[in-house]
């Protein structure tokens, strides 16, 4: 089941809610019960085996 960040336009506070992305349900804020939410993009994390490791800088070999 897919995990959803929601941010409440009343409190400012940001949530997750793990719900089927086919089924459209209401959400509420489960701070102050709001039903002003709006859905925001994620990223997600990933973990890649290996020996190698990345780097943001040039190569120099």
């Amino acid at each position: 089941m897919p995990l959803y960040e929601y941010l409440c336009k009343k409190c400012q506070r940001v949530f997750e809610v793990l719900q089927l992305s086919s089924k459209d349900e209401e959400v509420k804020c489960p701070y102050c019960g709001s039903e002003e939410v709006e859905k925001l993009l994620s990223t997600f994390g990933s973990r890649i085996a290996g020996s190698t490791g990345g780097s943001c800088g040039p190569s120099f070999t």
